[in-house]
């Protein structure tokens, strides 16, 4: 049986014997790569790097480039490119805090990009929303099944061998040690 608990903002299990609170049970993996988590945040991180670098890329070619529409195809590259970016920005924060609310939000937000870019038949740009999209959606549903919880994430973390050394590095980055941080004086 499920509990919810507003404290944590993810379901926890009472203990007793059902499928889901099946010890054994383990998380999905992004392709046998990583868990659905690590697999959140760091394509959120990716995505938003990617859109800084080609909406840059982009303003600057209509910027130069001639026609009446420029101010337009400007304006039109900066909106899109400033709402996936709130999008993954949400999605990336709530993957790390473990938001379910924020993954709810980020998962609406890639569904609307989602549906843009099939309607300007935009593939390309579909296929990479839909990859992004997916461990999204079985990260939620991990966290609302609680299989997927901060107490759980040690036993369900999983990295293979050749990304153990990037994960560990970008945990340094992302969270420094208490030794690195100065301690304000009483």
């Amino acid at each position: 049986m499920s509990v919810s608990d507003s404290t944590t903002n993810y379901a926890q299990h009472d203990g007793q014997d059902s499928t889901m609170a099946n010890p054994n049970r383990k998380s999905n993996l992004f392709f046998g790569l990583c868990d659905m988590r690590t697999a959140t945040v760091a394509l959120n991180i990716i995505n938003i790097l990617f859109t800084v670098i080609v909406t840059i890329i982009m303003v600057s070619m209509y910027a130069f480039g001639s026609g009446f529409s420029r101010s337009e195809a400007i304006t039109s590259a900066l909106v899109e490119a400033i709402f996936a970016m709130v999008v993954s920005g949400i999605g990336l924060y709530s993957a790390m805090a473990w938001r379910l609310d924020g993954m709810y939000v980020s998962i609406v937000g890639l569904a609307i990009i989602l549906l843009m870019r099939i309607i300007k038949r935009d593939f390309i740009d579909l296929f990479v929303t839909a990859f992004l999209l997916y461990p999204h959606i079985i990260f939620t549903m991990e966290m609302r099944a609680g299989v997927m919880t901060p107490e759980t994430f040690d036993d369900e973390e999983y990295v293979t061998e050749g990304g153990r050394d990037f994960v560990e590095m970008a945990h340094q980055y992302i969270g420094p040690t208490l030794s690195m941080v100065s301690m304000p004086s009483p």
